[in-house]
């Protein structure tokens, strides 16, 4: 709703901050998926986010679906940044507990 500005003020910091909360639900219950794709949206574009190529690989690459948003980005990273982005998602479902694929 915030991304959107439907029935609230547009505020892309305040989407980041409930699509961040979606996309750190362990087990994915559904919306974690969602907040996942959406987060890394953002951070590709920089609204409400810095823009970051790795934080939007990482959450594009968690959101376990064939996902053409983690293409798009990967095309604009450096090898050391997709590998950066690899070890973070790594770390991620370690300290998430989170060992699906």
């Amino acid at each position: 709703m915030y991304a959107d500005g439907e029935g609230v003020k547009q505020s892309y910091v305040l989407a980041a901050k409930w699509y961040r909360k979606a996309a750190e639900h362990v087990p994915d219950l559904g919306g974690a998926g969602q907040g996942r794709n959406n987060l890394g949206l953002l951070y590709l574009d920089g609204r409400g986010v810095p823009k970051d190529y790795i934080q939007a690989y990482m959450w594009f690459s968690l959101f376990r679906v064939d996902n053409q948003n983690l293409v798009y980005v990967k095309e604009h990273m450096t090898e050391q940044q997709t590998l950066e982005a690899e070890r973070r998602v790594k770390e991620w479902k370690v300290s998430h507990h989170d060992q699906q694929d």
